[in-house]
């Protein structure tokens, strides 16, 4: 049997054949224009001039830059000693044009620089197959130039290093002076804090505050003391005891309270003797109302501007009869309450300033820390400007003794060169070898593009994917050339002694054995189209048949036409208008093939506009449980999952799928994505069938007693051909 990469790679070449012939003779046209190149001329006698340059020991340096450029000047490659200013020199005193020149450098000039330190000759070889002494003069000119080119490069770093290093010092003398500028800035500021803390007088200041708050709080609660005292003795508190002694202190307001009681004296006696409504009665009550109102009045006017509430007409006369005793005690009462309030204002002005040093005490280590940095920064400035300010005298003073790196170590000498014998083109081996190049990279191109092709060419591949996926191949399915009952050709089983029906009885027989005994609707289904999925339904529906059972096809593909006419069956036309209503009617709906018996068929009314609607109606559900209770086994045939999901709308009516493959068509990467969907997603797999396999059925070797009618047309077909 055929290895499937071997398999893969003839299925390709067939395929690809015209690209591998392209590349075969592409590759067979380049060896050609190879092969058909001229023999190269004879060489004539050259002379080669040679020269050596050395590094230089320059004379004693006194700066640093010197030493650095005399040993920068040992690293030089051939860009530099061939620069466009070093071409431009050499071209005008050769009197050369460009192209000459380049021609000259590129063909004629060898530059050899040491490839390890234990070397530092550059050797320099010119060839010339016409005269001697040019080659000697141009050798020359180029050894000159290169020493010049090799003194202006240490000119040009030195001067470029001076321009920076005069540059960075301007940059780094103002960040100085900015640095500085800073610290004074700060020192000026808060200079004076960090001496108090320093010499330990913000200390001092804090402590002295505590101690007057001690201070002031021991006068505070003596003051407090003598004032509760004095409110337990009066039973009056600060407030009242001010109100109390201003009231009693008043004489207008004394003059005025004698008079109401001398009024209410006389009414009292006399309400004995007189009526209620007696006129003097009625004048002493005016007069007692008037005394009483000017008592308000006044108290009004002495308590007015105290933010002290005027007293009650009830109150008032008790608030402004304090005796002398009591008066006294009430204007102590008053003098020290007013000075406790001065020593808790007192009190609270010390706490306020003894947190306010405490907070410049706590400050005390940020600003030291800035203090630090900006200390820091001005050295780190001034020492930087003072690093470039030496850097840059030392550049200056290494001016003066700027000298090239390399100088002659020898003089240009000529030689003369013999020429050599040049090997002749091998025509055939070129072309030989252009054939085995073509070969291999047409077949390389196309083992790649077997190699990059998803699908799967041999039932052994789409068998192993299948078993990795745990899906059970029901049945192996040959090619099959049958006839079907209108004679056309189609593979389509029609006689109950067609050898081809041996192959679904056992996909029929496997079918049972792998699912429940309970399996009735069988949802026939593939991934992508022309993998036979709809033959397969057919035959194994005959297959059905032709055991015994009642078996109905269902087609469900709503997006094509019917293919009932197979077995001789006519689709209703007006089913396309109106198919909920023709599925609604299951008797019209479900038509005997009269060929095949105990075959029946509900033929596809498509195609379909909205075949959504239908395959989610209540129409179509109620068609399939009816058949499930009529019928041994239902098959439905749905289109392609690559077209649509129509088979998984169905999915859930049915008691498992029957996956449809093929080689050559079906792709491994599609077939492994919808098997793990399904498993995912809980859809049972009853197996799979794979169509087009390399089985052979030879008809023409079978017992005439042995074939059946479709057989022998077959038979008829496969001598014709």
């Amino acid at each position: 049997m055929t290895p499937p990469i071997v398999k893969r790679f003839l299925i390709s070449l067939e395929q690809h054949k015209v690209l591998g012939l392209i590349i075969f003779l592409l590759s067979i046209g380049v060896s050609v224009v190879f092969a058909l190149q001229p023999e190269p001329p004879t060489p004539e006698t050259t002379y080669k001039a040679n020269g050596q340059l050395s590094y230089s020991s320059p004379p004693p340096l006194f700066t640093s830059t010197g030493e650095q450029l005399a040993e920068q000047g040992r690293f030089i490659n051939v860009d530099i000693l061939l620069s466009p200013p070093v071409q431009a020199r050499i071209r005008t005193q050769l009197q050369l044009r460009s192209d000459e020149l380049k021609e000259m450098i590129d063909r004629n000039l060898q530059i050899n620089l040491p490839e390890d330190g234990s070397t530092q000759l550059i050797g320099l070889e010119y060839i010339n197959s016409d005269d001697p002494e040019e080659a000697v003069r141009n050798l020359g000119v180029v050894m000159t130039e290169m020493i010049e080119q090799s003194r202006l490069i240490n000119t040009s770093q030195l001067r470029g290093r001076i321009d920076a290093l005069n540059g960075r010092l301007i940059v780094v003398q103002q960040e100085l002076a900015t640095a500085e500028e800073a610290f004074y800035r700060f020192i000026s500021t808060e200079g004076t804090d960090l001496l108090a803390v320093q010499d330990g007088s913000l200390f001092s200041g804090i402590t002295g505050s505590q101690q007057q708050q001690r201070q002031l709080q021991l006068i505070l609660e003596e003051i407090e003391g003598q004032i509760d005292s004095i409110v337990t003795q009066l039973g009056l508190n600060p407030d009242e005891a001010y109100t109390s002694a201003a009231l009693s202190a008043d004489p207008i307001l004394a003059s005025l309270r004698s008079q109401v009681v001398e009024i209410e004296n006389q009414l009292k006696q006399v309400e004995k003797e007189l009526r209620p409504d007696h006129p003097t009665l009625i004048s002493l009550r005016k007069q007692l109302q008037a005394n009483e109102d000017l008592t308000q009045e006044r108290a009004t006017e002495i308590l007015q501007g105290t933010g002290k509430s005027r007293p009650l007409a009830n109150q008032l006369r008790q608030e402004s009869s304090l005796d002398p005793a009591r008066q006294d005690l009430a204007n102590t009462l008053i003098t020290l309450q007013t000075q406790r309030e001065g020593i808790i204002r007192q009190l609270e002005s010390v706490r306020n300033t003894e947190q306010d040093l405490r907070e410049q005490y706590e400050q005390f280590p940020d600003r030291q820390l800035q203090q630090a940095r900006l200390v820091q920064e001005v050295e780190t400035k001034r020492a930087l400007y003072q690093t470039i300010l030496t850097a840059l005298v030392d550049a200056q003073s290494a001016e003066a003794e700027t000298t090239s790196s390399y100088a002659v170590a020898q003089a240009p000498v000529v030689q003369e060169v013999a020429p050599t014998t040049l090997v002749s083109i091998n025509r055939f081996l070129i072309l030989g070898a252009g054939a085995g190049i073509g070969l291999v990279a047409a077949a390389g191109v196309i083992f790649l593009l077997a190699l990059l092709d998803d699908r799967l060419h041999t039932p052994q591949e789409l068998r192993e994917l299948l078993l990795t996926r745990e899906v059970p191949v029901l049945g192996n399915i040959p090619r099959i050339d049958g006839f079907d009952l209108n004679g056309q050709e189609l593979p389509i089983i029609v006689d109950n002694d067609s050898s081809y029906l041996t192959f679904y009885e056992r996909v029929r027989s496997n079918l049972r054995r792998y699912s429940a005994p309970a399996t009735k609707v069988i949802l026939v289904a593939s991934v992508s189209h022309k993998e036979g999925k709809s033959v397969s339904a057919y035959n194994l529906a005959i297959a059905s048949a032709h055991a015994g059972k009642r078996t109905l096809i269902i087609e469900a593909d709503l997006r094509a036409r019917s293919n009932s006419e197979w077995v001789q069956v006519q689709a209703d036309d007006n089913a396309t208008q109106e198919p909920l209503k023709y599925f609604s009617e299951s008797s019209e709906a479900i038509r005997l093939v009269p060929a095949i018996a105990n075959l029946y068929i509900v033929p596809s009314p498509g195609p379909s506009r909205q075949v959504a609607a239908i395959v989610e109606s209540n129409e179509l559900e109620r068609l399939i449980k009816d058949a499930r209770g009529r019928f041994d086994m239902v098959i439905i045939d749905t289109p392609s999952l690559s077209k649509c999901n129509d088979a998984l709308l169905l999915e859930s009516l049915t008691d498992g799928v029957v996956l449809i493959v093929r080689p050559g068509i079906s792709r491994g990467s599609m077939l492994g994505e919808t098997i793990d969907q399904f498993t995912e997603t809980d859809i049972p797999i009853l197996g799979a069938i794979i169509n087009d396999t390399e089985q052979v059925v030879n008809l023409m070797e079978l017992p005439a007693s042995e074939l059946s009618e479709a057989d022998e047309k077959t038979v008829e077909s496969q001598l014709v051909e």
